[in-house]
């Protein structure tokens, strides 16, 4: 849907440039100089976000995809970069990419080629519009490109990458409510649509440095606590020969809870869900236990007490089956003592935000 209405309004604004210059243009003038425009600042985003993501992983850092917005692309790198200097590298590609595209399509322009007015008019739209991209995304607007750098800037200044992040992401706002701003003042003494668009953008910045920061500040928490600290150690379990109708009576409403720990004396051997319980016919349900309908732990990811919140993390993001959960068992005795679930994790960045004297961690 982003890239339709990327090629559907950079090819309106096109085919609105070309009939300036050429007020008798025909419909389908216009058609083909909008498809063009629209698709070559498309491609150039392409390359923009390629850019990123190839010096990234030079980097050794995992890039999971290249996403595209009404307002460009971001190439989604899964972790923050090892050193300043790696952040300076990754984020300055981009806009020189940009930059070379247009000065590349504007030399094409420039040179006597006698060039069809249509293609002359196209590839210079596309270079001022390279070269606008360019220049836009190094405003020290945390988290562009620009912002990223700053950020860099920081980071080796302070040897904090948390404070880097937190000054960077204030600038970003900033920046933001500023565009904003001048959208509202262009709308009330002009009328211009562009306004509108201001406003957009700075609402798209605004929002994504305050979520960039809190990503970043989440990733430093979980980096720095342990499984051990995050686990939830199940206080009510199912015994294993409960027949479903009863699990249902005792446990599932009194508690409104989707799923509860089985237990086989003092172990606990699985997991029932809501979803496995409905789908026991009505009729069978005195009859059948929970033993016979359970998830054993056995057939739960795993993750040992020792390993850090953000491999938790990572492992979790993974998981599609429901209930979304790690069992954690202790890193010795290999014996099961409890397990991690969104529910857990939540809790845990609240919990050690709040309880973390300082999370101005080095890094």
């Amino acid at each position: 849907m982003s890239t339709v209405l990327i090629i559907a309004l950079v090819g309106f604004y096109s085919a609105s440039f070309y009939n300036l210059i050429f007020p008798s243009a025909s419909l389908l003038d216009l058609i083909i100089v909008g498809l063009a425009g629209g698709l070559i600042l498309l491609f150039s985003i392409l390359v923009h976000e390629l850019s990123h993501s190839l010096v990234a992983q030079k980097y050794g850092l995992k890039v999971s995809e290249i996403e595209l917005y009404l307002f460009g692309g971001v190439s989604k790198i899964e972790e923050e970069p090892k050193t300043p200097k790696s952040e300076v590298i990754i984020s300055i590609v981009g806009p020189l990419s940009s930059l070379l595209m247009g000065a590349i399509f504007l030399l094409f322009v420039y040179l006597p080629l006698n060039l069809h007015p249509i293609l002359a008019v196209t590839l210079f739209y596309s270079g001022i519009s390279n070269i606008g991209l360019g220049i836009f995304n190094l405003i020290p607007a945390f988290p562009i490109d620009g912002g990223r750098i700053l950020r860099a800037i920081l980071w080796k200044r302070r040897k904090n990458l948390l404070s880097a992040t937190k000054s960077a992401s204030r600038v970003g706002v900033f920046v933001g409510y500023i565009l904003m701003a001048y959208g509202f003042i262009q709308i009330l003494t002009t009328g211009l649509l562009n306004g509108f668009w201001l406003i957009l953008i700075g609402n798209f910045l605004t929002s994504s440095a305050r979520n960039s920061y809190n990503q970043t500040r989440n990733e430093f928490i979980l980096s720095n606590i342990s499984v051990k600290d995050m686990l939830s150690t199940p206080n009510l379990s199912i015994p294993i020969h409960i027949p479903v109708d009863i699990a249902l009576r005792d446990y599932f409403y009194p508690y409104k809870k989707s799923y509860f720990p089985v237990n086989q004396g003092f172990d606990i051997v699985g997991m029932v869900n809501i979803r496995d319980i409905k789908k026991t016919p009505i009729n069978r349900r005195a009859e059948i236990s929970v033993g016979n309908i359970m998830k054993k732990i056995s057939e739960f990811p795993s993750i040992d007490d020792k390993k850090s919140g953000k491999i938790a993390f990572q492992r979790l993001s993974m998981i599609t089956d429901d209930p979304v959960l790690l069992v954690v068992k202790d890193s010795e005795s290999e014996r099961f003592i409890g397990f991690i679930g969104k529910n857990e994790l939540v809790s845990s960045l609240k919990f050690w935000s709040s309880h973390m004297p300082d999370l101005e961690i080095k890094k």
